[in-house]
């Protein structure tokens, strides 16, 4: 319904007048959608070609990068996909539009599930769980639902996850090591480039999982899993 919806104002802004940029890509938008929609690849082909030139902003509450990703994914260009959603990714982050910033992960962590590559695995697992967190702040039930479906295709696939103990996943162990090396919450949202309330519910879970309080005993706990070497740390604070 949504990419109907989106395609019906992309014929309409069409059959205006074409020759200003924004309303030519807006109308690119609800196309590209409803040929992905229909999968209609011929279609998918030439609104890809039409969205090469366009700038990497922000159009009816998605990005740019997200379609091209998508129109790139139904073409079976993944490669070319992941790229796309890398750019998405960066603006959304950058400049905060954190509703855009999940979608464009868990579609991105799909791409990587069907390609399958090395690494391919644990990335998207990482992402799957930068875009949970967002999708369960804000309630976004429709993309959780997307985000179980992609876990479940994950979940078929083991081998291509890499196990860390006690359940952690690839992104909650870049944290920790983060944590044992005496960056602030802070801090650590600027390396991983996002929210502090994302990098504040990593560190929550991560406690959970591994049963800790504080730092110090999270940098005990990685040093013990070999998840870093001791010259990896600094001197260990009590404190969260």
């Amino acid at each position: 319904m949504a990419a109907q919806a989106a395609a019906g104002l992309g014929v309409a802004a069409l059959a205006g007048p074409t020759d200003h940029p924004y309303r030519t890509t807006v109308a690119r938008l609800g196309l590209s959608l409803l040929a992905i929609q229909r999968g209609d690849l011929e279609a998918v082909s030439e609104q890809y070609e039409a969205l090469k030139p366009a700038p990497s902003i922000m159009l009816l509450l998605m990005s740019v990068d997200r379609v091209r990703g998508l129109l790139s994914a139904a073409l079976g260009e993944r490669d070319q996909a992941v790229a796309h959603f890398e750019d998405g990714l960066t603006l959304t982050r950058r400049a905060g539009y954190r509703p855009e910033m999940a979608w464009l992960c868990c579609e991105y962590a799909h791409v990587l599930v069907r390609r399958a590559g090395p690494g391919d695995g644990p990335k998207a697992v990482s992402l799957l769980e930068e875009s949970l967190v967002v999708a369960q702040e804000l309630d976004m039930r429709p993309l959780i639902q997307r985000i179980e479906a992609c876990r479940e295709q994950l979940e078929s696939r083991p081998e291509d996850t890499l196990a860390y103990p006690d359940g952690l996943t690839q992104r909650e162990v870049e944290v920790l090591r983060l944590l044992a090396q005496g960056r602030s919450n802070s801090q650590i949202s600027q390396d991983l480039v996002v929210a502090e309330g994302t990098t504040r519910r990593h560190v929550a879970n991560i406690y959970e999982k591994i049963g800790v309080a504080n730092r110090a005993e999270a940098t005990r706990y990685a040093l013990k899993e070999g998840l870093l070497s001791l010259d990896e740390t600094s001197p260990p604070e009590s404190g969260p």
